[in-house]
């Protein structure tokens, strides 16, 4: 068979690819000059969460429901906690929720998180976790580079692991699989949002010579807006075929090698779409590395560590517009939002020496498919325009060279124009 891809290179320039002699058996492009070409769909992409009893001896991380009825008496909050009375617990959390939009107009609480002063979020205090060494430090608390944090070690005894995401999300038990609330609720989101087609990534590893060592290959990931295939066990179908984004932004390419079957990339900066439940949410994790072990079936598996922007990290995983999450999914955005500046790890800030990322790792595996790419003339630049959205500005969201993208139909409903209305109701009265 015989193919052309257009791909974009870093600098933003179109290059075209060298036709391809044939597809062989695993469904691996091979080109002409005898390389090959291994395209890949992510089927799972979730956090590295280490699981123990020990991580969370003070109890899981505070919901808003449990805000709501903390200076209630003992007896009352007991008699709340019971199965049979759960409803009205959680009812007690979305009318706090509700009260504090009135309070500030109809803005959503995840907007404005220095609003409240929420208890202190509780967060992983054993010292084990998985992950990898992304700065070389077994730092303990003193090292200025990563702005007072200590490292973890992992489970096998390699010091100087990085993650300290993991370290905030680790005791909210909507993170977790072993909670009696919503345990692994919002895993089962991210990744339903692959499942549904709402979320697509893709992986092209060019140039491989040999799939067990090869010095240098270059390695494409992609989002795409074609949905990835899955059987009814909910296992990934493989051999798709899928056309990645026109949106240059979420292309990103990074020089690798492999090393016993293993693929092993450069640092570099990540950014992908990830709009789940149709939230305006991106990846953006700097200094990102993948290893990646290619298996002889043509799957892959592995994982993806670096330094998750600590605004997008907050946007991503916690942000909800009405307040549902809080309520639901074990913290609230105050508290959150607070413990993800003190646990950012990564990216000083040269003027004021803040850490303006936190440390990451993400579990992956993938199937073999085929990745198409858009021409050139039909590829674009844009960020989206999440202003009002996330209640910021500009400056804070924009990206050079890239043009501004409204949001249609994100979020469901506007919360806060339903909140506005309540509050102007009640003023008339």
């Amino acid at each position: 068979m015989s193919a052309a891809c257009s791909a974009e290179n870093g600098a933003g320039q179109d290059i075209q690819t060298e036709a391809a002699e044939f597809t062989s058996s695993d469904g691996t492009i091979v080109e002409a000059d005898g390389s090959e070409t291994i395209g890949l769909a992510f089927t799972y992409f979730w956090y590295a969460v280490h699981e123990t009893p020990e991580d969370c001896p003070d109890g899981y991380a505070m919901a808003l429901r449990d805000v709501a009825i903390m200076n209630l008496p003992e007896a009352k909050q007991k008699y709340l906690l019971q199965p049979e009375n759960r409803s009205t617990y959680y009812k007690m959390g979305y009318a706090l929720s509700a009260k504090r939009m009135i309070e500030h107009n109809g803005t959503p609480i995840c907007n404005i998180p220095d609003a409240y002063d929420d208890p202190p979020h509780r967060t992983v205090q054993s010292s084990v976790s998985f992950g990898r060494d992304l700065d070389g430090q077994d730092s303990q608390g003193d090292d200025p580079a990563s702005c007072g944090t200590s490292d973890f070690v992992s489970p096998t005894g390699e010091g100087g692991i990085d993650n300290e995401l993991y370290r905030v999300l680790g005791c909210i038990d909507s993170f977790r699989r072993d909670a009696e609330f919503a345990g692994g609720a919002m895993e089962d989101y991210h990744i339903g949002a692959y499942r549904d087609g709402e979320v697509t990534t893709l992986m092209e590893i060019r140039g491989v010579d040999d799939r067990t060592n090869d010095e240098s290959v270059e390695v494409g990931i992609y989002s795409s807006q074609d949905p990835t295939p899955y059987n009814s066990e909910k296992d990934g179908v493989p051999f798709g075929s899928m056309t990645v984004t026109d949106n240059t932004l979420w292309h990103n390419k990074v020089q690798g090698w492999i090393v016993d079957g293993e693929l092993i990339t450069e640092p570099f900066d990540l950014r992908l779409k990830f709009g789940w439940t149709g939230r305006p949410a991106e990846y953006v994790i700097k200094g990102a590395r993948v290893h990646l072990t290619l298996n002889g079936d043509g799957t892959a598996s592995g994982d993806l560590a670096g330094y998750f922007d600590t605004r997008y990290a907050y946007w991503h995983n916690f942000h909800n517009e009405q307040g549902a999450l809080e309520v639901a999914n074990g913290f609230t955005c105050p508290a959150v939002y607070d413990a993800l500046q003190k646990y950012s790890d990564g990216y000083p800030d040269p003027e004021t020496g803040k850490c303006t990322a936190i440390s990451t790792a993400m579990n992956i595996t993938a199937v073999p498919a085929f990745v198409i790419h858009p021409q050139a003339d039909q590829l674009k630049r844009y960020f989206l325009d999440t202003r009002e959205y996330y209640g910021v500005s500009m400056d804070e969201i924009a990206v050079a060279d890239a043009e501004p993208m409204a949001l249609v139909g994100v979020g469901g409903p506007p919360a806060a124009a339903s909140v506005r209305k309540v509050k102007e109701k009640n003023d008339q009265e």
